[in-house]
């Protein structure tokens, strides 16, 4: 008796010093690495790896391929491909398989990331794969409306090209998981090409330029349907190719809300082809209060993610730059709502700075 009487006040005395910022102790910590900011020489690599290793980083998630039109052109790769232009300065050294020796060597993780349909070379290889959309009475290319370089997600010779690049990584290096980036679209009104419009029309029996994609209508939801399905159509045939070389193979998508219903992302369809999805919850960036996150408001990024995925592990992607009572109320509900959650991916757009690494493990020290 004397003993159990023991260990419960040991358990109460434990649970009363046990300080809030133990759990968020008990996450593991992704960070995402644009590798042309990050990863130009040996002693980059050095570096990062190191300062993954002082502060319990676990995974490197790092682009293959480039994702935005910024410093270089989308769609370039970092590696020595056979199927897309190496980016300039990454042709002498391997720079990202120097990276996956090192890091394994500290027992860290590294996942491939490789961005999809935003791809400025894919665009350029053709003309009838860039992506249509329908402005003022006629249909334009996206490029030409709002300067971005989307490829048609719809396209046969599109999705064999994307295919190829990923096979190609999966079989040259010893990564831990892929994960997909810009698979989706920027609106309802995308595609709309002569190559989807045709398919589209044999398919339904009408034009989709005939759809009013301002409301919501049987007709919009329909088209959404067709996108939405290819889409998942397109992850499970990710899922085969991966299988086919390395069956053990984790494979995540970075996500928009799912309430975005424009961008023909629904989890509901692809989750049982994935092991993890990561919506990208950057509620700042577009001006939603913090709870936009983690809810209980019905259109949460999080709640509506939670609700399509079933048992797909969930990781969400933060910023770095936020308050520290930002975090504390974040890891407070993910513990209430979201205890499954076992991972935060943490994205910084430019260089990691070692002040923004130490940042994250910082956290756990949060009162």
């Amino acid at each position: 008796m004397k003993a159990l009487i023991s260990l419960l006040i040991g358990m109460l005395i434990g649970t009363v010093l046990l300080k809030p910022s133990t759990l968020y102790a008990e996450y593991e910590n992704e960070l995402i690495v644009r590798t042309v900011t990050n990863l130009k020489t040996l002693d980059d690599v050095n570096t990062l790896v190191s300062l993954c290793q002082q502060n319990d980083i676990a995974i490197i998630s790092v682009a293959f391929k480039q994702d935005e039109d910024d410093e270089i052109r989308s769609g370039e790769v970092f590696y020595p491909s056979s199927i897309a232009p190496i980016a300039e300065g990454y042709e002498e050294i391997d720079i990202l398989k120097v990276l996956i020796d090192k890091a394994h060597k500290k027992d860290i993780k590294v996942n491939a990331w490789i961005p999809q349909f935003h791809d400025q070379v894919a665009y350029a290889k053709d003309p009838e794969w860039g992506m249509m959309t329908y402005h003022e009475g006629k249909t334009v290319s996206v490029h030409e409306k709002n300067s971005e370089y989307f490829v048609n997600p719809l396209h046969e010779d599109v999705q064999a090209y994307e295919l190829s690049i990923i096979e190609e990584v999966v079989s040259m290096y010893d990564v831990d998981a892929v994960v997909l980036d810009w698979i989706r679209f920027d609106g309802f009104n995308m595609d709309l090409s002569d190559y989807t419009r045709k398919k589209y029309k044999y398919l339904y029996g009408y034009d989709p330029i005939l759809i009013d994609f301002s409301k919501e209508n049987i007709l919009r939801a329909e088209w959404n349907d067709f996108r939405t399905d290819v889409i998942a159509e397109y992850i499970k045939e990710v899922r085969k190719r991966i299988e086919a070389i390395k069956p053990s193979l984790d494979i995540g998508v970075y996500t928009l809300s799912p309430a975005w219903h424009e961008v023909g992302q629904d989890p509901e369809k692809f989750h049982e082809d994935i092991d993890f999805i990561s919506p990208m919850s950057y509620y700042d960036d577009w001006g939603y209060p913090i709870d936009w996150i983690y809810g209980p408001r019905s259109d949460s990024i999080l709640l509506m993610t939670d609700d399509k995925v079933e048992d797909t592990a969930i990781v969400p992607v933060f910023d770095t730059n936020w308050k520290d009572e930002i975090y504390q109320d974040i890891f407070k509900n993910l513990k209430k709502s979201y205890p499954d959650i076992e991972r935060l991916s943490w994205f910084e757009y430019g260089k990691w700075s070692e002040e923004s690494i130490k940042r994250i493990s910082a956290l756990k020290d949060l009162e």
